[in-house]
């Protein structure tokens, strides 16, 4: 039933209009009145009492909609508790992660390292895995070992264990990505001369490396294949020399006055 064509007023209409309009046909279809329609006169009071009410007519303009208890759906509804409750279990398909952290040497980055781990899971049950750390690991790397996690709920697949490694410093070497340096203090004498050293290598054992006459301060110098492996393939990196010049001291005038001859000639030869 639409009120305002009861009425018989458009929707915009004031107050004003509605309550003369209502007075009009309430005199005009009264019961009491000779020839009377009491159907009609219960529509005009019912669409005036709903236009003359602010509130009501606000919300007989905007209709908000309502839930139809005859249409209830339980399929439907099933849907709706899925998504907004079973949307968690869904993203929850397995157990959660487990993280460690370990730390290693830079000798076991040149050769590889198992390593014991041991943590507890969220379900108190202790827990010991054998973690294998590869050869050439880069420090702040994270290994993921699938199945290693916690298993606090049933029926859920385990967690996975995340490793993260940190790579200590080396009192002699310094790395740089598959490369190592060190260096080594050389009598300037023996540079100028040219000579032999021994650098200890990573991991211990002898290396030789030769020095050519009339090396200068901070040259330096590459060793192939003596730095550190790369993780997951056969390249190697190089060790590099960088050469620190040592000058003697000298207490003995005959070998200082020596010394000067020999710049001497030196300085005019050049």
């Amino acid at each position: 039933m639409n009120y305002y064509s009861v009425l018989g007023v458009p929707k915009n209409a004031t107050d004003k209009d509605i309550k003369t309009a209502y007075r009009k046909l309430a005199k005009e279809h009264h019961p009491d009145r000779t020839g009377g329609d009491d159907s009609k006169f219960k529509q005009i009071n019912e669409a005036y009492d709903t236009l003359k009410d602010p509130d009501k007519r606000r919300m007989y303009d905007n209709p908000q909609p309502q839930f139809n208890q005859r249409s209830y759906n339980t399929q439907n509804m099933g849907d709706i508790f899925e998504t907004f409750f079973g949307g968690r279990q869904q993203r929850m398909r397995r157990n959660p992660d487990v993280a460690l952290t370990v730390k290693v040497e830079l000798e076991d980055v040149a050769t590889g390292k198992d390593i014991i781990g041991r943590y507890t899971l969220n379900s108190g049950h202790q827990e010991v895995a054998n973690i294998h750390i590869p050869a050439g690991i880069e420090t702040g790397t994270t290994i993921r070992f699938q199945g290693l996690g916690d298993d606090s709920v049933r029926n859920m697949p385990r967690g996975d264990l995340l490793v993260k490694v940190f790579v200590q410093n080396h009192r002699r070497f310094t790395r740089d990505r598959l490369h190592l340096r060190v260096r080594c203090s050389i009598n300037v004498i023996e540079l100028i001369l040219g000579t032999e050293i021994v650098v200890e290598k990573l991991g211990g054992g002898p290396l030789v490396v030769k020095i050519p006459p009339g090396t200068n301060p901070g040259t330096i110098l590459s060793v192939a294949g003596h730095g550190l492996p790369e993780m997951n393939s056969n390249r190697m990196g190089n060790l590099y020399v960088e050469i620190k010049g040592v000058t003697p001291k000298i207490n003995d005038y005959e070998i200082i006055q020596k010394v000067k001859d020999l710049y001497d000639e030196i300085d005019k030869s050049t």
